[in-house]
């Protein structure tokens, strides 16, 4: 995700550099990266040299613990202890993470969504030690990307999006397991359905919208039927094994679903900001009774 982050980062006006272990990596997502922001985005070797003033460094690499503990050990000795550092986890606590790091008041989860500079939201999250101006620093750059800092209250597994996505993928997987739809028809009906309702009003919304106390009914009817299935379902882990999707892509498939998938997003913000704008204030539990 290095070039998508890069791209946010440049495109928000900021001097961004991006350092990897492997130079020629670098020098590729740092390529991407400016083809994808129209500004020039610098790259080099992971050394010293390249963090030591940086304001803020954020860790995009391997979704593996021993090899980010490997590269915040490297961190400790060049970045400064007012620099911010942030993790692109989607996974590891980040209370767990920043036993790793050397000021742990600096540091915080800033969690993108691919691609990172055509989405609309990022997710900041704070471990038990982060200081509030570290949140409102990563907030703000957040903000100058013209994104919506999602700001995670409790630093649980997963954050938000990923539990809301997880939840919905157990349940497709449960229903093409079950034999009560095709892989093609559970698409559409996220994909033509639901997705493009959900631009305008998420669930909350959508449930005022659709009457409260239709969907509490419903609610008490479905929760018990819906899949609680801790494991991961047949249906994905047959594919993860044999190294398989759902579909069978070519590289023009993948390619022209790949630029769908931004013209969609680009195409959404539109809508996004009107529905922010249009949004009234939520209710707070109290009133929920």
């Amino acid at each position: 995700m290095a070039p998508g982050i890069a791209a946010a980062c440049a495109a928000a006006g900021c001097e961004v550099v991006v350092a990897a272990r492997d130079e020629a990596k670098a020098r590729s997502a740092a390529r991407l990266a400016g083809e994808y922001s129209g500004t020039e985005v610098g790259c080099g070797p992971l050394v010293a040299e390249a963090v030591a003033e940086a304001d803020c460094v954020i860790e995009t690499i391997v979704e593996d613990l021993d090899v980010k503990r490997d590269v915040f050990g490297l961190l400790a000795g060049w970045i400064e202890p007012k620099t911010v550092l942030a993790t692109n986890t989607s996974s590891f606590p980040i209370t767990s993470l920043a036993e790793f790091v050397e000021h742990p008041g600096r540091f915080a989860g800033l969690h993108f969504l691919n691609p990172a500079h055509e989405t609309a939201v990022v997710e900041v999250i704070a471990g038990e030690r982060t200081d509030s101006d570290t949140v409102d620093a990563l907030a703000e750059l957040g903000v100058r990307m013209g994104k919506t800092p999602l700001l995670v209250r409790r630093d649980v597994k997963g954050f938000i999006w990923n539990r809301l996505q997880l939840a919905v993928l157990r349940e497709a997987l449960f229903l093409l397991d079950e034999g009560v739809a095709d892989i093609a028809s559970i698409d559409a009906a996220v994909a033509d359905g639901l997705a493009p309702r959900w631009v305008g009003a998420g669930p909350f919304a959508t449930a005022d919208l659709g009457g409260i106390r239709t969907w509490a009914v419903v609610a008490s009817e479905l929760f018990p039927e819906l899949s609680n299935e801790a494991r991961v379902p047949e249906a994905l882990r047959t594919r993860a094994d044999a190294g398989a999707g759902f579909y069978r892509w070519s590289d023009d498939s993948a390619e022209e679903l790949a630029r769908l998938r931004a013209e969609a997003l680009q195409a959404a913000m539109q809508l996004i900001e009107r529905r922010r704008a249009a949004m009234p204030d939520p209710t707070d539990s109290a009133e929920g009774g």
